[in-house]
């Protein structure tokens, strides 16, 4: 492995190195039952009138259906879907040659990149309660008891942690972009699985559209400025001569 080849290896592993320690102190804060229904910084983008509320509404409630109650849960849920993404993550390694092990390193410190900034940096900033945490009657999936209607008034705390921006639609959207500006051929599908979990942040009631729509703007920011840096730095494949291609 020459000199080319070797230095941006070391970039890209030292920007990993920074960013995984700085994962081991997140600063998201932790809420109680009292904290978080405590008075927000958001009441009038949140009320009922609001247009991220009508919205909220519009895909929470109005769109519920058997087929969305069954799979969403499933594909929001990261304990479930990880194994998939770990699969691909590995085909990347196996079988995508050269550049394919470039794009899972980078992988890494993007996807942790993009999880430190969403729910490390901007949670704790901005500190908007959650959908199920200020509207009643949410269509809320709960991990411990399944699908409930929460009370007409909110009475009590069903998540822990602040809710802008939405972290899952940040991370799954800057790796999917990532990989697609790298594949082209695969970019349309790949934004079509970003979208898709970025919907079930909403379906399941535990994001505002405006929290969803602030992890996808992060994720891709994030993504082009990796891409950017992939392009600038990693060893490109040098295309094999006509005289030398079987056939």
């Amino acid at each position: 492995m020459g000199k080319e080849s070797i230095r941006p290896a070391f970039l890209i592993l030292i920007i990993l190195v920074i960013v995984q320690a700085a994962s081991a102190y997140s600063l998201t804060p932790r809420l109680s039952g009292a904290d978080s229904l405590s008075t927000s910084a958001w009441p009038k983008i949140q009320s009922e009138s609001s247009p991220d509320a009508r919205v909220f509404r519009f895909i929470n409630t109005r769109l519920a259906n058997p087929l969305f109650d069954t799979v969403m849960p499933v594909i929001t849920d990261f304990d479930k879907s990880k194994i998939i993404l770990l699969l691909l993550w590995s085909a990347l390694v196996i079988f995508g040659k050269s550049k394919g092990k470039w794009v899972a390193l980078a992988l890494i410190p993007l996807i942790a990149a993009s999880d430190q900034i969403s729910s490390g940096l901007l949670k704790p900033l901005f500190q908007r309660l959650r959908p199920c945490e200020v509207l009643g009657s949410v269509h809320f999936w709960n991990s411990d008891s399944g699908w409930i209607t929460t009370p007409i008034e909110v009475t009590r705390s069903y998540k822990s942690s602040f809710s802008f921006p939405s972290g899952h639609a940040a991370n799954i959207t800057a790796s999917m972009l990532f990989i697609g500006l790298i594949y082209r051929k695969l970019l349309v599908y790949l934004l079509v699985i970003a979208a898709i979990v970025s919907f079930s942040r909403i379906y399941v009631g535990v994001h505002w559209p405006l929290d969803v729509s602030a992890g996808i703007v992060l994720g891709i920011l994030l993504a082009a400025l990796t891409y950017y840096i992939f392009k600038r730095f990693a060893p490109q494949e040098k295309p094999v001569p006509p005289a030398c291609r079987p056939g």
